[in-house]
């Protein structure tokens, strides 16, 4: 358990008498029997080092005979075992929970392609025995949109010459990198169509600007 209840009033109501290192030690003991959900096994050397007092066996003996009960060979607190076996209970509630989730998921997913499938078969018979055509056939995906490629400087460069434009191709290529390649917030789709649209906004701005904003995109 990497939680468990501390309730502060009931905790000084029955500890206000121990010094600062008993105090130390009590609260070390709950943690460590609490982060291993089980009791404390009747072996003070191993549970001074655990705890880290290995200077304190005498203040641990007398912790452990004051707040918990020796049972066999090892220590028991009834306040922790109830919560850790409430809290067992509850995480095998919540296993079995997902567990039946998952379950009624993978049945539904199960029927909802069963119905497709047969849906499918359907469409592609009715279309396969159409009068007019006997080879047609149902198209049943879309065209994957083709993934834009940014251009190099010397692909820009090369484009340019060939519609007549002189360009700086590197601050074409800077200019769009810098934005992700978005135009108006949008996915560029066609970097020809931006170098046209450059071509027709140059005459409006001066050819030795230095900036790589001076073009107004569309």
């Amino acid at each position: 358990m990497n939680f468990y209840p501390f309730h502060i009033g009931d905790y000084k109501s029955h500890t206000d008498h121990l010094t600062p290192k008993e105090d130390i030690c009590y609260r070390r003991l709950l943690d460590h029997y609490y982060l291993h959900e089980s009791p404390i096994a009747n072996d003070l050397p191993a549970v001074a080092r655990h705890i880290k007092m290995r200077d304190s066996e005498e203040v641990i003996k007398s912790i452990l005979a004051e707040f918990f009960e020796l049972r066999g060979e090892y220590w028991h607190s009834n306040r922790a075992d109830k919560e850790i076996a409430a809290y067992a209970s509850k995480s095998e509630k919540a296993k079995k929970s997902i567990a039946c989730r998952w379950a009624n998921t993978n049945v539904l997913r199960t029927n909802n392609e069963r119905n497709t499938s047969l849906v499918y078969e359907g469409i592609t018979t009715n279309t396969i025995t159409n009068t007019n055509t006997n080879i047609v056939k149902a198209k049943t995906t879309r065209k994957k949109r083709e993934t834009f490629t940014p251009p190099t400087a010397e692909q820009v460069d090369e484009y340019a010459k060939s519609i007549g434009f002189e360009i700086d191709s590197e601050k074409f290529c800077n200019h769009y990198q810098m934005r992700g390649w978005l135009v108006n917030r949008t996915p560029m789709k066609d970097w020809e169509a931006a170098v046209r649209t450059w071509k027709s906004n140059a005459k409006n701005f001066d050819a030795t600007a230095t900036t790589i904003d001076f073009v107004k995109e569309v």
